[in-house]
């Protein structure tokens, strides 16, 4: 369970929304499943006869009108993907721990602001939208300070208590997932994933593929993303990366910096990596290529007494360049799935500890680099081996994560093993195996 909290200053403009059909008609079914009282709350979801400014106003009752700036506390609440759906009584006391938890109305205090929490509903999301009004019935402030937090150990708690899939707690690894916005906009201009997705993909095929800095640049460039390089004089400080066709609305390009994309593409972060690779070997074919991924794979599965979590944590950051690597030198045909692996894979691979440096983490990227730069294409069983030790090797860390109590990393490295399920290797391809 997600609970997410934004902050406004329309409290009847945000009812209307939230009554209305949404941007892209996924409001289903709009109705009252809790409020600040039991009775005498108007519903307009189930009322024609209730109107959405009379409960506004309701809402907005003790707050003085000097005193609306950033008023309106907006919890948006959702079960899991794959989550059963909750009744309305079971919503209706979610609503009323996160308004405690929240610190908008305690619980057994009669005094606390008041609120409403609406429900919708629809083929690909049940939530609620819990509305409050930051002013207290005694006329005093609530407390709200570190809500944030509070509420993602009610969440847990809600979850543990309701039987729901447990999401685990924030550790700073989560993905940064396209805004409703940035789906919508990709949507209207024909693309099947929104600007963040691909810009993120090509930077992390580039920074897996380079040998260095200008390199890195260099390939960018050449597969038309538009590169925008932050400067101070002559010191390069940061980078930032947009689609030509990702415009805002004066027209210019909706610029993301590296470290938006994922905290491993920033600047500092790619220097290291590149730092420490090893120079490129030339005229390297597909069959040799393969074959070493292989083998270093292979050896990152036979674990030595010695390894530590920071040298575990390392090998399956090394993994997701192997799988970066696989999904843009695999055969066409089998590349969405593998691509759909490789993205999956990354916040299975970026864990809440240091990680260590060690040398077999080390051939693993050198080989995946290896790969991406490869000439020819490969044979079938090359690519079958290979996706049966990453499935082997994404299985043994999935557990690994299970002890650690890492939950999103443990559930990603499932998806992940459910996205190279879905690869199909005895699709036909023109086989042939290079120098």
């Amino acid at each position: 369970m997600i609970a997410k909290v934004m902050r406004g200053s329309d409290t009847h403009g945000l009812l209307r929304y939230l009554y209305g059909p949404g941007r892209a008609n996924e409001h289903i079914d709009p109705h009252l499943v809790g409020a600040w009282r039991p009775l005498g709350v108007p519903d307009p979801g189930r009322s024609p006869d209730a109107a959405l400014a009379t409960l506004a106003r309701r809402l907005d009752q003790f707050v003085s009108p000097g005193s609306r700036a950033r008023h309106v506390w907006h919890c948006a609440i959702r079960v899991a993907h794959g989550d059963r759906p909750l009744t309305d009584p079971e919503w209706h006391t979610v609503a009323r721990r996160i308004a405690a938890a929240g610190g908008v109305a305690p619980h057994g205090d009669p005094r606390g602001c008041r609120w409403v929490a609406v429900r919708h509903d629809g083929a690909e999301s049940h939530h609620i939208h819990l509305v409050a009004t930051l002013k207290r019935q005694d006329d005093t402030r609530p407390d709200i300070h570190n809500d944030a937090l509070r509420l993602r150990d009610e969440c847990r708690a809600i979850e543990h208590h309701l039987g729901l899939r447990a999401t685990g707690p924030s550790n700073g690894t989560s993905d940064r997932l396209p805004k409703r916005g940035e789906v919508e906009k990709a949507l209207r201009r024909g693309r099947t994933e929104p600007a963040r997705v691909l810009l993120a993909r090509e930077v992390r095929t580039a920074a897996v593929t380079a040998r260095d800095e200008d390199e890195f640049f260099s390939l960018l460039e050449g597969e038309g993303v538009l590169l925008h390089r932050r400067t101070d004089g002559a010191e390069l400080l940061g980078y930032a990366v947009a689609l030509p066709d990702d415009r805002n609305p004066t027209g210019e390009p909706v610029w993301l910096s590296g470290s938006t994309l994922a905290p491993e593409l920033s600047l500092p972060r790619l220097r290291r990596r590149f730092a420490a690779a090893a120079p490129p070997e030339p005229g390297v074919g597909a069959a040799r290529a393969w074959a070493r991924l292989r083998r270093c794979l292979d050896e990152a599965h036979q674990r030595t007494p010695g390894d530590t979590m920071g040298r575990r944590a390392e090998t399956a950051s090394a993994l997701s360049d192997a799988f970066t690597a696989i999904a843009a030198a695999a055969p066409p045909p089998m590349r969405p799935a593998l691509r759909a692996a490789a993205d999956t894979w990354q916040q299975a691979g970026r864990l809440p500890c240091p990680t260590q440096q060690h040398p077999q983490a080390a051939r693993l990227r050198d080989a995946a680099r290896t790969l991406v730069r490869a000439a020819g294409t490969p044979g079938t069983e090359d690519v079958r081996a290979v996706l049966a030790l990453l499935d082997t090797l994404a299985a043994d860390l999935a557990e690994w994560y299970t002890a650690q109590r890492w939950v999103p990393q443990r559930h990603r490295a499932d998806l992940t093993r459910t996205h190279l399920a879905g690869v199909d290797v005895e699709e036909p391809w023109a086989e042939g195996t290079g120098p």
